[in-house]
């Protein structure tokens, strides 16, 4: 295990990330979006630190697996989201932006529930993986096309409480075998 980012410049970051939240959206009426399961220590520290008034939602990033075995479209409920989101700006929260297909999912979906704008915010973006037009608006850190945990992300159901970043080696990955 590779430490890639230090709890100190994680809370750097996350004051960083609150100060452009709070400039971008002040006197807007905001909801933020949290997607499950990686976002949630990123954020905990980020609506903490920011010193404006919103609504708060989590919502599951896991896609539901089709016919095919393969993951099925990015899936919201409506009945949920749009009581909030309708009018307002919405910010969704992410650990990770890797190819960009949750966001391009999910941002249509928000804009049909009628959201004046949507934007997003990341903790990490890999390098070299994006395959949709999609840039966060908000991001944290560059990482390079590796497989990472702490701060909340997990591998197998570890490591998500490590206060820092580490990148697993490929000998790491290897799951263990059932006890």
């Amino acid at each position: 295990m590779q430490i890639l980012i230090a709890e100190e410049q994680l809370r750097e970051t996350v004051d960083r990330l609150a100060r452009q939240i709070e400039e971008a959206y002040s006197g807007r009426s905001l909801t933020i979006i949290g997607l499950l399961l990686g976002s949630v220590v990123f954020l905990a520290d980020l609506v903490r630190k920011i010193g404006l008034p919103y609504e708060l939602e989590m919502v599951s990033s896991r896609q539901p697996m089709g016919n095919s075995g393969r993951p099925g479209p990015l899936v919201i409920n409506p009945d949920v989201l749009a009581p909030i989101v309708e009018g307002r700006d919405v910010l969704v929260v992410k650990d990770i932006f890797d190819t960009g297909e949750t966001f391009w999912e999910l941002i249509p979906q928000l804009d049909d529930l009628g959201a004046a704008r949507v934007r997003s915010a990341v903790l990490l973006v890999k390098q070299g993986r994006r395959r949709t037009p999609i840039q966060p608006d908000f991001r944290g850190f560059e990482i390079p096309d590796r497989f990472v945990v702490g701060y909340g992300m997990d591998h197998l159901g570890k490591y998500r409480h490590l206060p820092y970043i580490a990148a697993l080696e490929p000998a790491e990955l290897v799951a263990e075998p059932e006890s």
